[in-house]
């Protein structure tokens, strides 16, 4: 494998309206590569090595080995995107509030080293946004501390 490869994570889900589903990202920052943008699906640029494929549901259950279910009545997946600081979690929570998001009211917070929050799309997709301090966390969570 090359030294400049750089594996890319492609999520796919399934959404009821595309326009608004659009409309929701770009409110969140994101981008899209409108070279696999149709009516079917869009795909949302969050990292140069993270897109979100946002499908209607016959698109998605075109690629999906199974049925499509509903993320407002039962958790498919939990997304977490990382943060590099407890405030841009909460801008990112901001902007999915601004955009048509849902705090869906769960707060993490562990100590000086870990925090987090969570929003739904408006399809009811969740979305954790996560800051964390690797340093602290492992002396946290080092053997000696644990017995202090």
């Amino acid at each position: 494998m090359s030294t400049d490869y750089k594996q890319m994570i492609f999520l796919n889900i399934p959404v009821s309206d595309i326009a608004r589903s659009r409309a929701f990202y770009a409110g969140l920052g994101f981008t899209f590569d409108e070279r696999f943008c149709d009516e079917g699906g869009a795909c949302v640029v969050i990292s140069d090595t993270i897109t979100l494929m946002i499908l209607t549901h016959v698109k998605f259950a075109g690629f999906s080995p199974r049925p499509v279910s509903s993320p407002a009545e039962s958790a498919q997946h939990l997304i977490c995107l990382s943060s590099e600081s407890r405030a841009a979690v909460d801008a990112l929570l901001d902007k999915a509030l601004a955009s048509g998001g849902t705090d869906t009211g769960k707060t993490i917070e562990m100590g000086d080293y870990m925090y987090g929050r969570s929003f739904s799309d408006p399809d009811g997709h969740v979305f954790e946004i996560m800051w964390m301090d690797v340093d602290r966390a492992m002396a946290a969570w080092a053997p000696e501390a644990a017995s202090a």
